[in-house]
C-alpha cells in the first residue's frame, strides 16, 4: 500500500467526483420527479394507442454484419439505464430494431416500472429486448412520452392487468398497455412541453456525465495508488470534468 499521506491525497481528488456523481443522481431523480409531476397535472386522458405508433419490426442479429450493436435489454436498464455495447453474435434470439427515437415500456412484471427515453439514435445499430413494447410518439418527444408513460397512474394500470396471475413473469399484452389511459399531450400548452422536456433530457445528461466521470475514477485510482500518476496531475485531470 502507498503511504498514508498519499492515500489521504488520492481519496480527496476522487472524493470530488464521487460527489459529483452523487449531485448528479439526485440531480436526475429530481428532475424525472418533477417531469412526472406536470405531466400528471393535464386532465384529459387518451389511450395511448392514440398517440403513439407501436413498432414491431425485428432483427435476427445473427444476420448483421456489425461488430458491435446497442443493446436495450432490462438487465441493461436495470444496471444504469445505459445500452451494453456487445457483438451481436452474443445476443442470442431476435430483438426490436429501434431506428428512431423512441420510448420502450417493459411488458415483464408492471410491478417494477421500466421506461426507456431514447431521444436520440446511437450510431451503432439498436436493438431492444422483445420485453419491451417499442413506442413511437405521434404527438411529440419522446421525452414526453416517456414522462405519459411514468406515471404511476399508468404504471398501476399494467400491474392491474396482471393482477393473480401467478409466477414471477407476469407480462402485459400490448393491446392492453395500448389501451391504457395516459395524458393527451396534444392539449399540453407549448411552455408546459418545453419545461417537461427540458427536466426529462436534464436527467439524461446527467447521468451520461456521472458514467464519464465514473469511468475518470476508475482510470485514474490504480495510476495514483501504484504512483505512475502524480496527485498534482491528477488534480488537474477532475477540474476539468468535475
Amino acid at each position: 500500500m502507498p503511504p498514508l499521506d498519499r492515500q489521504r491525497a488520492v481519496a480527496a481528488v476522487l472524493g470530488a467526483l464521487d460527489d459529483k456523481i452523487a449531485a448528479n443522481t439526485k440531480l436526475a431523480s429530481t428532475a424525472e420527479d418533477l417531469a412526472r409531476t406536470l405531466a400528471s397535472a393535464v386532465p384529459v386522458t387518451v389511450p395511448l394507442g392514440e398517440i403513439v405508433e407501436h413498432i414491431k419490426t425485428t432483427v435476427n442479429p445473427d444476420g448483421l454484419a456489425d461488430d458491435r450493436v446497442a443493446h436495450f435489454s432490462l438487465p441493461a436498464f436495470d444496471a444504469g439505464i445505459e445500452p451494453e455495447v456487445v457483438g451481436p453474435q452474443e445476443i442470442k434470439s431476435n430483438k426490436f430494431l429501434v431506428g428512431e427515437p423512441s420510448v420502450l415500456v417493459s411488458k415483464l412484471n408492471p410491478r417494477f416500472p421500466r421506461v426507456w427515453n431514447i431521444p436520440t439514435i446511437s450510431p451503432l445499430t439498436s436493438l431492444a429486448s422483445t420485453e419491451f413494447v417499442t413506442l413511437r410518439p405521434r404527438f411529440s418527444s419522446t421525452t414526453l412520452l416517456w414522462a405519459l408513460t411514468s406515471q404511476p397512474a399508468f404504471g398501476s394500470a399494467l400491474e392491474a392487468m396482471v393482477a393473480g396471475t401467478s409466477g414471477s413473469h407476469q407480462r402485459v399484452k400490448p393491446a392492453e398497455m395500448l389501451s391504457t389511459l395516459v395524458p393527451d399531450p396534444r392539449v399540453m400548452s407549448d411552455v408546459l412541453v418545453g419545461q417537461i422536456d427540458a427536466l426529462g433530457l436534464r436527467a439524461i445528461s446527467s447521468r451520461d456525465e456521472s458514467r464519464t466521470l465514473a469511468a475518470t475514477r476508475d482510470a485514474l485510482l490504480p495510476q495514483l495508488m501504484s504512483g505512475k500518476l502524480r496527485v498534482k496531475d491528477a488534480e488537474r485531470a477532475v477540474s476539468e470534468v468535475a
